[in-house]
């Protein structure tokens, strides 16, 4: 089995993201690029037909990029297919590519204008970072939605998808989790506050712009936050490393 710890660290975000509730039954995916020694150049992705809480470091797939399985069993979904291997092959920076359906930010993407607003410390993380996909393409079904899909990024590392979900990237499984995380949590204040009936108290751009530096620049709280989560698995799933 090539790229155990790359496999190890995938299916820790599989596994935690099944905690937080933001898998869809069996849909959705979680991929990671891997180049290095441990192995050949590639994509880990999960397979198709698998709840994210079964997945294990050894039941992980590695496509190559041009989407041919070159080690492990099964198949991948379209959508995680095209979706993936575009954003992965056409944005350099995306490492890790997290797409999926999370209660609160995909709440926020089925109303207008559809936004993550500068309403708590948590969406200043954001601030500047997401990129909107107002086009509902239906599901990625070929190499034309993929693509259209890897170009909306437009350079930023999160995209926010009307009438569907999230896509978001990283130079690591790490930090990818963790943006993911506060973005749902960032999305979840928004909508219990908006739902409180009171306006919300939304922080002006030039406040964004002042404030939001010093919140984004956390990457010691970022590693710890992931080692955590694998501290806490290790102790109650430790089958998720096999």
């Amino acid at each position: 089995m090539h790229h155990l710890q790359s496999r190890i660290q995938l299916t820790a975000a599989f596994r935690w993201a099944a905690r937080m509730g933001w898998q869809s039954g069996i849909c959705n995916h979680f991929s990671l690029a891997v180049n290095d020694s441990s192995g050949p150049s590639g994509i880990l992705i999960n397979p198709q037909g698998f709840h994210w809480s079964e997945l294990t470091a050894s039941s992980l797939l590695l496509m190559n990029s041009q989407g041919k399985i070159i080690d492990g069993e099964g198949e991948v979904e379209d959508t995680a297919f095209f979706i993936h291997l575009s954003t992965h092959n056409e944005v350099p920076s995306a490492t890790c590519v997290l797409h999926a359906h999370p209660p609160y930010t995909t709440a926020i993407m089925c109303s207008k204008p559809g936004r993550i607003v500068n309403c708590s410390q948590d969406s200043l993380r954001f601030h500047g970072r997401i990129a909107y996909d107002d086009h509902f393409g239906g599901l990625a079904g070929d190499k034309t939605e993929g693509a259209r899909i890897a170009e909306a990024l437009g350079g930023k590392p999160i995209m926010l998808m009307a009438n569907h979900g999230i896509t978001v990237t990283g130079p690591s499984v790490a930090k990818a989790l963790d943006d993911f995380y506060y973005l749902e949590l960032a999305a979840k204040y928004q909508v219990l506050a908006n739902n409180a009936g009171d306006s919300l108290n939304i922080l002006s751009d030039e406040k964004a712009d002042r404030l939001s530096p010093a919140i984004q620049q956390i990457d010691t709280q970022t590693a710890g936050h992931f080692q955590s989560i694998q501290r806490i698995l290790d102790k109650e799933e430790p089958e998720y490393r096999e």
